[in-house]
């Protein structure tokens, strides 16, 4: 399973002259859809303006960088500032509540796919201390759920679904 932040701080490549368009920012998701909108790419050059590439734009997604065809992909942030979507470094460290009111845990990481974009799961964390200890725990993507300013509220089935990595 991949994890949105491991594409975090990778270059950006383009396959027709080689050179480096930039470095992954953020992300963009779109939790409803449970898909990756896109990437935040920053400049390479000082004083240049953040762009965004829309994730059907990427030739592939690897582990080491992200592939591009060309630099032409590049747009501008505002093409991914869509109702619904959410950049996922506001999304972590979100406490995660059942509609119960039970706590789960915090937003540590979203599970994706490669080919597709599309969101599978969640990382949950209960602390430094309890993540050495006990792991962390995964759970598959909630089909229904709020997105507060600093919470995130599932169906309490998700609580049955928990497991540990």
């Amino acid at each position: 399973m991949y994890r949105i932040t491991e594409l975090i701080g990778l270059p950006v490549l383009s396959l027709d002259d080689g050179k480096q368009i930039g470095e992954v920012q953020d992300l963009v998701v779109d939790i409803s859809k449970a898909t990756i909108c896109g990437l935040l790419v920053s400049a390479e050059a000082w004083f240049s303006e953040c762009r965004s590439i829309i994730f059907g734009d990427i030739f592939r997604t690897g582990t080491d960088a992200i592939m591009l065809r060309d630099a032409s992909c590049l747009q501008p942030i505002a093409l991914l500032d869509l109702e619904g979507c959410f950049r996922v470094q506001e999304l972590a460290g979100k406490t995660i509540y059942t509609e119960t009111g039970l706590y789960l845990g915090m937003l540590a990481d979203i599970f994706f796919q490669p080919q597709t974009g599309e969101l599978t799961g969640y990382e949950l964390s209960d602390g430094i201390v309890s993540d050495f200890l006990f792991g962390r725990k995964a759970m598959p993507l909630p089909q229904a759920q709020i997105v507060h300013s600093n919470r995130l509220l599932v169906p309490e089935a998700m609580s049955q679904l928990l497991h540990s990595e």
